[in-house]
Order: structure tokens, then sequence, then C-alpha cells
């Protein structure tokens, strides 16, 4: 059963914020306690969290800290240990729905009332969303639980595994695109077994994110991400990936070749089945001439696939030398792009 967390009013929440900027953190601790005046609880949605609840709950979390240094300032490897862990252990013992997850003014509570000594350990004198919950990519403790929340995979024997994949502030980025990409916890799942096998030596992670989430809410409205499997989701996503990388090398200068062998090496190992000893691959040829094609004439992926009336992953299949097309798809594909495919490249 979901939790009911008491929800701090914004004006109190404003208040407090100012105020407790000025604390130090002895003051902060003889602050904290389990419920406040100003705090309301929704009227549905599940049972309401209890003081003695809330009490076992600032002890972890105080726990985790004393961990990493509190009340010490941490150092930056104690602060990604205590974000990591803590994201976990909130989502895991909270009991919240994301509905509920969704509303600032529970955080605000956390931070502002049950561990206003907590949150100011981990961000000194810290601005207001910080502790307000006003934006939750910033908020000490929503944002935490919302990483948890778009990785775990209750199937997996390591089921918060991903937290580890990608940084705060990639993650920031990714959640502040949910509602455009639906909010599917599917895709974002999919995006990191995708991320955590790609290549990205020589480039900047967070530029090739930022390109990569770019194209994929252009794919958005026409893909079904729900609708499709594990492995042809990775298989959409290593396409997205591939020609992310090779736009970002080609507009730095390298030529086509280049950019489509670079392109190739980074997303070699993110093909379903393959991701720790890529096979060789089946039609090399006839995809090294696919990739040329497409980057000459300017047709992308989806264009293709839409013309031959086929996926974008099968494309994807032909671009990666995973599969090739079978000799009257060659001669289709020919007539679409005006170039003839090479000869030797072989069917099936």
């Amino acid at each position: 059963m979901s939790l009911l967390y008491p929800r701090l009013l914004r004006a109190r929440a404003k208040e407090l914020a100012e105020e407790y900027r000025t604390l130090d953190l002895a003051s902060l601790t003889a602050r904290w306690s389990a419920y406040d005046d100003s705090a309301v609880y929704v009227a549905t949605g599940g049972a309401r969290v209890q003081p003695d609840q809330l009490t076992e709950l600032r002890q972890t979390v105080l726990d985790l800290a004393e961990r990493s240094g509190y009340p010490n300032p941490p150092t930056q490897d104690q602060k990604t240990t205590f974000d990591l862990t803590l994201a976990e252990t909130l989502h895991r013992n909270m009991q919240l729905a994301p509905a509920e997850a969704a509303a600032g003014d529970v955080w605000a509570f956390l931070a502002l009332i049950l561990l206003p000594d907590v949150a100011h350990w981990r961000y000194p004198k810290p601005p207001g969303d910080r502790v307000r919950g006003s934006d939750l990519t910033r908020h000490v403790f929503g944002r935490l639980w919302w990483r948890a929340q778009l990785v775990h995979a209750p199937e997996d024997a390591s089921p918060y595994g991903a937290l580890k994949v990608l940084g705060e502030s990639a993650f920031d980025q990714i959640y502040a695109r949910r509602s455009a990409l639906g909010g599917s916890s599917h895709l974002i799942k999919s995006i990191l077994r995708v991320w955590n096998n790609l290549d990205l030596a020589g480039l900047t992670e967070r530029n090739v994110l930022r390109e990569f989430l770019k194209r994929l809410l252009r794919l958005a409205p026409f893909v079904l991400f729900d609708g499709l499997d594990d492995d042809a989701l990775d298989e959409e996503l290593t396409a997205v990936a591939y020609e992310t990388i090779a736009g970002i090398l080609s507009n730095a200068g390298a030529t086509d070749r280049e950019a489509a062998e670079r392109a190739r090496k980074a997303t070699a190992r993110c093909a379903p089945g393959s991701l720790s000893t890529p096979a060789e691959p089946a039609g090399s040829a006839f995809g090294e001439w696919l990739v040329d094609a497409l980057i000459r004439t300017g047709v992308t992926r989806e264009r293709l696939a839409t013309k031959l009336g086929v996926t974008p992953a099968a494309v994807s299949a032909w671009l990666n030398g995973r599969s090739n097309p079978r000799e009257p798809l060659k001669r289709d594909i020919a007539v679409v792009l005006g170039m003839a495919p090479p000869s030797e490249s072989r069917s099936e």
C-alpha cells in the first residue's frame, strides 16, 4: 500500500527556507520534527504515514549521512556515495506512489521539517529550489527518489544498479524531458541499457546525451516506445545513438566515412544479445554503402523506413551490419536513394 506524506504549505516552506539559511547544523537539528501545524494531507490515495514511521525514516537517512562524514563537510566522493545510497533507500522505504512523489510540497516537508539538518549539510545555505520542492530536478531529496524511480528494475538481480550509469546532470536532462517522452520507465531503462554499452571515448557525454535526446524527441510522435519489446527498443535507440554520434563528428569536421566508422565503433556493443563480445557483422559492405548513401543524399533512417514500408529498426540493422535486405528490397533502396548498391553484398 502506498503512503501519503504531509505536505508543507508553500508560504511556510518559503519562510523556513529563508530562516534556515542563517542557522548552523546544531540549531537545525534542534528544529527537526515529525509534525508541523501547517502541514496538510491529500484526502485519498493511501494511508497516512505515521509519526513513528517518519522518525524511523529520519534515523535511516541520518545514519547514511553519518557514513558519509556528517556532520563534517562531505568530500565529492562522499556526496556521490550518499546520493546513490539515499536514492535507493528513499525509493525502497517511503512507499510513495509517483503521483504523490510528484508533489513538491511533500519534499519540502522532508527537507524543512523532518530532515533540515541533513538537507543543509548536503547543500549548505541552499537556494530555495534545493529545499522547497519548486523544482524536483534540484531538490535535495526529491531528485534522488525520481532517479531511483526511473531506473528501478524489480526483475533484475540488482534492481537499482542502473543508478550508476549516468551522473546527476545526465539524469536531469532525461527527467526534464520525461513528459515529452511519455514518462515511460520502459523507455528510460532502454536508454540506460544502451548508454551503458556505448563507447564514448573522446566524446563529451553531456553533449552526446543532449543531442541524443533531441533526436529521440523528434522520433517520439512516430514510434510507440512502450509497444516495443526490450530488444526492439534497444535496437531503435542504438540507431538513434549511432546517428547522434555520426552527426556530432560530422559537424566537428570529420569526413562522412570517419564519422560513420566512429559511430559504428561506439555502438558496436549495444546490439541485443551481444553486449559482451560483438559478433562479426553479417553484411558490412552493404552497411557501409548504406551509411554513405544516407549521408550523401540527406535521407534519414526514418524517411527511408517509411518509403520502404519497414521499421526504422530494420534500417538500423542494415546500417550496423547485423543483417542485409534481400535483393528486391535492395533494388527499392537504390530507387529511393538514386544510387546503385554494391553488387558483392550478399542478402539474408
